[in-house]
């Protein structure tokens, strides 16, 4: 092909490639008719950032060429700031943005992204900031200082966050078996457990160490972590009664 055409070719898909992405980067509701495609939208406040979630999913699949289309939009005082579009495929599991019924920090909103096998927790504070972390549900420390999360994935891992100070503490993947699950706090430390096995009589316990950033595994009890010292976890996908994209 002489270096003309090539040059001609190159510069038609480029083209052709930026009006697809700007077609579904910024969600347009003619391009969804409510025939074929079930589409859900709300907005949330965080001070004066608003926060737009739309999510929509074809009625029937063979439709369209895809299976569930996410829209972030963070806006303050009529400008963007942020914007992120996700065309995610549930591999069999949940797809799309979810809040909680109740925002539980004051200074960020929350929102936790299934689908993908990769799982993620979103971060916006009252500036608009976004910030992205690998997880997926979450929860939060009793001075709501620390977020944790466990990703929505494959494989386990564990995401510890400094909301006060706004760092990552640690992001940890796990290899083996047991996957990390659920946090608790008791006798003044933070603990994860990791898998669930009814029958043994001891069973794998996280202990986490934020101020050195780490996680240590080691075997306890198994009464050793007491019920009534689990932190809530927010979006965990089975209280999701509409996990798949919103429907």
């Amino acid at each position: 092909m002489r270096p003309q055409l090539i040059f001609i070719f190159l510069i038609f898909t480029i083209s052709l490639f930026g009006q697809q992405n700007k077609q579904t980067f910024h969600f347009k509701k003619t391009d969804y008719p409510a025939s074929k495609f079930v589409t859900k939208s709300d907005t949330s406040l965080l001070g004066q950032v608003q926060i737009i979630i739309t999510m929509t999913h074809p009625k029937n699949s063979s439709v369209a060429k895809f299976l569930c289309r996410s829209w972030l939009t963070i806006k303050k005082n009529d400008n963007v700031l942020n914007q992120k579009y996700y065309d995610t495929e549930p591999v069999g599991g949940c797809s799309g943005l979810y809040t909680p019924t109740k925002q539980p920090c004051k200074d960020y909103f929350i929102i936790s992204k299934f689908g993908d096998y990769e799982g993620q927790t979103l971060l916006i504070d009252t500036t608009g900031k976004l910030t992205s972390l690998a997880g997926g549900a979450f929860s939060m420390s009793t001075d709501n200082n620390y977020l944790f999360a466990t990703y929505d994935s494959d494989i386990s891992g564990i995401t510890i966050y400094d909301l006060k100070n706004k760092k990552l503490v640690l992001t940890k993947e796990k290899y083996d078996e047991d996957r990390y699950n659920e946090f608790y706090y008791q006798d003044g430390s933070y603990f994860v457990s990791l898998g669930s096995n009814d029958i043994a009589k001891e069973i794998s316990v996280g202990i986490i160490d934020i101020k050195n950033k780490k996680v240590t595994v080691t075997k306890k009890p198994k009464t050793f972590l007491k019920k009534t010292n689990k932190l809530k976890t927010y979006n965990a996908v089975h209280s999701l009664t509409k996990c798949n994209c919103g429907q």
